[in-house]
């Protein structure tokens, strides 16, 4: 993929996805996010299953996304599950990271998602890989009072580079072609490093003993 897509053309994306009908499905509250930075991230519910109100929301993290936080709720359950990585990665402060999340879910709400006419967003923080051009799917599932509705597809075949003249529509064809397409985050080449020291880790202080 291209690592150095110019930011403009991820704006172009934007305003073509704000008038594409397939924005009915479970989307982020926005489509790129900085590659590298460690984000904030809210997914939004829509809609439930077939007139049946949504309960419970389950979140598949990618290969690549590390160091998930979730943000506190007083009206949702919220669980993770973890997985190990296939080798540590620098945490903050010099630590090494040997497991992140595997999933995310919200459930047992204080009231559900009514099935139509509002949406519902669903915050956590995650650090992103630093791989500009890369699109990253998350699968999720609504579970409702009767059924599931789940946006898990991928695309059938490797979508063209970010910036290749048809990318753009091609990705379009990718949402509409499924009832149930994952939602994704198109990761962007940040115009300048998220913290002072760069990508760096800083180490913490040494704090000398009390006499």
């Amino acid at each position: 993929m291209n690592k150095n897509v110019p930011i403009s053309a991820f704006a172009a994306l934007a305003t073509a996805f704000a008038a594409a009908p397939t924005l009915a499905h479970n989307t982020f509250s926005s489509m790129t996010a900085p590659a590298g930075y460690v984000q904030d991230l809210e997914m939004r519910v829509t809609h439930g299953c077939k007139g049946s109100p949504v309960n419970a929301v389950k979140v598949k993290i990618p290969e690549g996304v590390t160091r998930v936080t979730v943000n506190m709720v007083r009206d949702w359950k919220v669980e993770t599950k973890m997985r190990k990585l296939p080798k540590p990665v620098p945490g903050e402060g010099g630590s090494m990271i040997t497991e992140t999340v595997d999933e995310i879910i919200w459930s047992a709400p204080k009231s559900v998602i009514p099935a139509l006419g509002t949406y519902e967003g669903f915050k956590f923080r995650a650090n992103l890989p630093n791989t500009p051009g890369a699109i990253l799917f998350f699968k999720t599932i609504n579970v409702c009072e009767k059924g599931e509705d789940p946006y898990i597809d991928l695309p059938k075949t490797a979508l063209p580079a970010v910036g290749a003249p048809d990318f753009g529509q091609k990705l379009i064809d990718f949402m509409a072609a499924t009832p149930g397409p994952s939602p994704y985050l198109i990761l962007e080449k940040p115009a300048k490093p998220q913290y002072p020291w760069g990508t760096a880790t800083p180490t913490p202080r040494k704090v000398a003993a009390a006499p």
